[in-house]
């Protein structure tokens, strides 16, 4: 795991990171604790598009394990184009945050989960 200190300093510099993390025992979509509606109202208010996303327009990536926190992650594009992710991230103590943000590196999903763990997004 690399440590929040030994994260680049532009987040252009993430897609040089080999990084990798274990999958989840169930590595699917329906395992995730957050309700595809809540995900879907999140999107709603933070996702630039004016056309509510609908859970087809999302396509499930991975799950994983990243330090203490449980991850899953999904991939959409915008309708300008823009690649973003979605990402529902769960802590040992089982507090939900969703997350999401326009992919604008080109980052491997496993570099997305590695900077939004790290909250440098």
């Amino acid at each position: 795991m690399i440590l929040y200190a030994d994260m680049p300093e532009d987040n252009r510099d993430l897609v040089k990171l080999e990084v990798s993390f274990p999958y989840l025992p169930n590595n699917t979509a329906t395992s995730c604790p957050v309700p595809m509606d809540d995900i879907l109202d999140y999107l709603a208010v933070e996702s630039a598009d004016v056309t509510r996303p609908r859970a087809e327009d999302l396509k499930f990536v991975r799950t994983a394990q990243v330090a203490e926190e449980q991850y899953w992650v999904w991939q959409f594009t915008e309708s300008d184009g823009a690649k973003c992710y979605v990402t529902v991230s769960v802590s040992p103590e089982g507090t939900a945050c969703i997350g999401y943000n326009a992919d604008y590196h080109g980052l491997t999903p496993e570099q997305y989960m590695l900077g939004d763990y790290h909250n440098v997004f």
